[in-house]
């Protein structure tokens, strides 16, 4: 009955996410196997409509190098391997995204002079976001796969740092602080405690982040901040809150079995999958609306 329970569940947060329902109609998912599901393909529709927000060549590179350590995930039951290459994948996208903003700001220091603020923004910074060794040594695995999901948000931290974000430190800078805190947490409990708990703590981090680029992609969309109370915002709102929740008692991570710390997981990925579909959606308005004015413009 729980088994039942637990994939009905599943099926009716894939069919929320409508790429991912199609995938899903063939297969059965584990909760488990269904984080990396949501992660993957949220972060496949928005590489396709990236280019909106970075489009030189270096771009283009780095979201084809993205989409291929994505493509490279096939055997979910190595669960960590995966997640690995989900946040190799992240810095790429971030690269990306960043790297002309890294430049134009390379450029304003060679004449300004360097910033002392952090995170340190320019060409040679903005390559060393990349994640190019995803490799987990199974001594510490689990140590090391949230050391990559910390660079990850890291790289993601700093794309909003290159593209000079309104009130960054004010709106980011504490979920960077928090998700340091790995460290200490690996220092005082077993692996697969830490792991469990850094884990959670980063979950709001993540919906930041996203929530960001989804603020970003609709106000350049409709000139207007979105409606809190309309779709699928008031849907974001109500998973910002559960998020929150998450906070309020960190020692209950502690003892909680993996299948109930999993179903967390999976609101979380899914969660981060309907925000960057939401993102994919405004950037291929936008992007259609350029090709209309380029088209426009020809004819004049």
């Amino acid at each position: 009955m729980k088994f039942c329970i637990v994939f009905c569940v599943i099926l009716t947060c894939l069919s929320s996410c409508k790429h991912s329902s199609a995938t899903a109609s063939n297969k059965s998912y584990t909760t488990r196997d269904s984080v990396l599901v949501y992660k993957i393909q949220g972060l496949k529709e928005f590489i396709k409509v990236a280019d909106y927000w970075g489009n030189d060549s270096e771009s283009y590179w780095a979201y084809e190098q993205a989409n291929n350590i994505l493509d490279s995930i096939s055997d979910y039951s190595k669960y960590e391997e995966s997640l690995a290459r989900v946040y190799a994948a992240v810095s790429y996208i971030s690269y990306g995204l960043s790297y002309f903003p890294s430049v134009l700001e390379a450029s304003k220091q060679y004449h300004l002079g360097e910033s002392n603020s952090f995170p340190k923004v320019g060409i040679k910074e903005s390559g060393e976001i990349i994640i190019k060794d995803r490799s987990l040594r199974r001594k510490d695995i689990l140590y090391n796969v949230t050391k990559l999901e910390f660079r990850a948000l890291y790289s993601m931290l700093y794309f909003y740092k290159a593209i000079n974000l309104e009130q960054f430190e004010e709106r980011l800078l504490h979920n960077y602080d928090r998700s340091m805190a790995y460290e200490e947490l690996f220092s005082n409990y077993s692996p697969q405690i830490a792991y469990r708990v850094s884990s959670i703590l980063n979950m709001q981090a993540w919906y930041n982040y996203i929530v960001t680029s989804a603020k970003q992609s609709y106000w350049e969309n409709y000139g207007i901040a979105p409606d809190l109370k309309e779709k699928p915002w008031n849907e974001f709102i109500e998973l910002a809150m559960w998020h929150d929740s998450l906070m309020e008692n960190i020692e209950q991570y502690v003892n909680m079995d993996e299948e109930t710390f999993h179903r967390i997981e999976l609101k979380a990925a899914y969660t981060q999958c309907i925000m960057l579909s939401h993102i994919a959606e405004n950037l291929t308005e936008l992007k259609a609306k350029a090709s209309k004015n380029r088209i426009i413009n020809n004819i004049e």
